[in-house]
């Protein structure tokens, strides 16, 4: 039978019974669950191999941990990494239960890599979207180790990508592209989903208690009340238009191609809802789509950031609509490791 995944992630998915993982004895789905599909496509990515050594940087439910497991094999290992004490703890007893023997579960921060692990590793995968690469995972890993993890590739929030790298001893050097978002890791418990833990530079709640959220450069130090200001009109005076692209146009490859070419210039928002927007805001106005309807634009104030979205979808096209598939990640070193950005 034909799947989309490799032989050896397919055998492994075939051998874990998931909702054993993902589901709590009320049937509740544990909320740090990954879908499956992505979970395998990351995992494809990773290239893992039997003997690895794999860093799990967010264990969650224990499933991507329990087809890891298996993945490495008797003669592998996994570290797994996971904030959340309870989480750390049910992980423990389900991979237990289920003969997995090759696994340590370590509860902390994971951006701090598994100090005291005591293991030199050649596989890293997170589950969680960092700022950047950080160098305490390059300090646990062999020569020639590759990297798949969620990051940052704007500097707003919710500006998420996956990105393969491989490690040569000296500097990463980035692979592939794959579109998928995770919540942000953070060195305390996240205990709810609708506002980033960071990044957001502008916020209120209407009348109903829903957080609004912002996140623009322009905002950053200066202008957090010309933000909420903004905010406040989309709550009091939202107006919907048509595009700025049409029906037949592909949304999502739109809204990737902004990561790439704007990142200077792009706004992130939520309206009260748990699904974030992206598009132009000024102090005097903003226009705003989703990653799966660029046909639709809700914008508030004058129409200026309207005619700037607009002019963006016309550059897209004009540079052939490309997407995903045109793109390459773009590593650039900092002081604490290395920040992603995007390139056609």
């Amino acid at each position: 039978m034909t799947t989309m995944f490799s032989p050896p992630v397919q055998a492994a998915l075939d051998s874990v019974d998931e909702a054993a993982y993902t589901s709590r004895p009320d049937g509740s789905r544990v909320p740090q669950t990954s879908a499956p599909k992505i979970i395998a496509s990351m995992l494809d990515l990773l290239d893992v191999t039997p003997g690895r050594r794999v860093l799990e940087i967010g264990t969650g439910s224990g499933y991507s941990t329990a087809l890891l497991s298996g993945l490495v094999g008797d003669d592998g290992h996994v570290t797994s990494v996971e904030v959340v004490p309870e989480l750390t703890a049910r992980a423990a007893d389900l991979l237990s239960a289920h003969g997995r023997r090759n696994v340590e579960l370590i509860c902390g921060d994971g951006v701090k890599g598994a100090p005291g692990s005591g293991q030199i590793f050649d596989r890293v995968i997170a589950w969680a979207t960092v700022e950047r690469i950080p160098d305490a995972w390059l300090r646990q890993v062999a020569p020639g180790a590759v990297l798949v993890t969620p990051v940052n590739v704007t500097g707003l929030a919710k500006t998420f990508m996956v990105v393969r790298a491989r490690y040569d001893g000296r500097a990463l050097q980035p692979q592939q592209l794959l579109e998928a978002g995770f919540v942000e890791a953070h060195d305390q418990v996240v205990d709810q989903w609708l506002v980033p833990p960071y990044g957001a530079d502008a916020l209120i709640r209407d009348e109903q208690g829903r957080p609004w959220w912002l996140s623009a450069r322009w905002l950053r130090g200066r202008a957090t009340a010309a933000g909420e200001a903004l905010l406040a009109r989309l709550i009091t005076e939202p107006r919907e238009s048509p595009g700025p692209l049409t029906e037949v146009e592909d949304s999502a490859a739109f809204y990737n191609y902004l990561l790439a070419t704007r990142p200077a210039e792009l706004a992130t928002a939520a309206l009260g809802e748990p699904v974030w927007r992206i598009g132009c805001a000024t102090p005097a106005g903003a226009a705003l789509i989703t990653a799966d309807d660029a046909q639709h634009t809700v914008h508030a104030g004058d129409e200026e950031a309207l005619r700037v979205l607009t002019g963006w979808a016309e550059t897209w096209r004009a540079d052939g609509s490309p997407g995903v598939d045109r793109m390459r990640p773009v590593l650039q070193r900092g002081d604490d490791g290395w920040r992603v950005r995007l390139a056609l």
